[in-house]
């Protein structure tokens, strides 16, 4: 009975160890592959691209400026970091801009989206009018899209009063695209 003790102990001493050397190999396969598909992965905002462009008085866009922005707070331009980009970029050789428009392009396309969206011709609405100057919500990017993200302000040249006068006056201005690659805006 002694031996038959020592013998079930032996046994289950080396069942303990086969339990605790347990094939983790796999783990190691799937974080190798997992690497592969990392750049589709949704991730925050943290930064975004700050494109502005200059019209002047005969409507022709005369400079385009890019920058990059550190989001303060991931997922979200707020509403001071916005004030502080229009107000350092409202000046530019010695001219006063004025904003009159802002868009935002928030890529947002989820990781099992991505296939047919390149194959597929339907437009999406990545591009949205900013109506407001409050805080403007991202949406998560997949990683290979970040840099995608932008803000495109639109400023315009301020005239000054002619006529002595404080009083300002808003031109609608309708931004057309000729065939000759010429960018020209119309005023109506």
């Amino acid at each position: 009975m002694n031996q038959y003790n020592t013998l079930h102990k032996m046994n289950y001493e080396e069942e303990q160890d086969e339990d605790t050397n347990l094939d983790t190999n796999w783990i190691q396969d799937f974080e190798t592959i997992d690497q592969n598909y990392i750049p589709f992965y949704n991730e925050d905002v943290n930064e975004i691209k700050v494109t502005s462009m200059y019209v002047d008085n005969e409507n022709n866009i005369e400079t385009i400026k890019e920058e990059m922005l550190l989001l303060k707070q991931e997922n979200m331009v707020t509403k001071e970091e916005l004030i502080d980009v229009i107000k350092k970029n409202s000046f530019k050789d010695q001219k006063r801009y004025t904003i009159l428009s802002l868009l935002k392009y928030n890529v947002d396309l989820e990781t099992t989206h991505v296939k047919h969206y390149l194959k597929s011709p339907v437009p999406h609405d990545f591009l949205v009018v900013v109506k407001n100057i409050d805080n403007i919500p991202l949406k998560k990017t997949i990683s290979m899209f970040q840099d995608l993200n932008s803000l495109f302000i639109l400023f315009y040249e301020k005239k000054a009063p002619t006529n002595g006068s404080n009083h300002q006056t808003t031109k609608k201005i309708y931004i057309s695209n000729n065939k000759t690659k010429k960018k020209q805006l119309k005023v109506l």
